[in-house]
């Protein structure tokens, strides 16, 4: 082998390594990116459990049931009041 083949075997290598190392890199920082949006998918996952679970609490809370007419009555006369105001205005 002659030293010029050496040399273009030497550079071909050196490139090949660079290139695997660019592309190691890159593998990293994208896992290192994943890495963040999984925990942050799961900080989330876990804010909406905590508020189904108050909600829940709260749903199922005897105060909660015993205004159910008051907020059911409330309802129905906000609704009365705009059709009123609507034939009136």
């Amino acid at each position: 082998m002659s030293d010029i083949d050496t040399t273009t075997q030497a550079g071909d290598l050196q490139r090949r390594l660079a290139d695997a190392e660019a592309a190691l890199a890159e593998a990293r920082a994208e896992r290192a990116r994943l890495w963040e949006e999984v925990n942050r998918l799961r900080a989330e996952r876990r804010e909406v459990e905590y508020y189904e679970r108050r909600a829940e609490q709260m749903a199922t809370s005897v105060s909660w049931q015993v205004t159910a007419p008051l907020r059911a009555f409330k309802g129905r006369a906000g609704k009365v009041r705009r059709r009123l105001d609507e034939r009136n205005g």
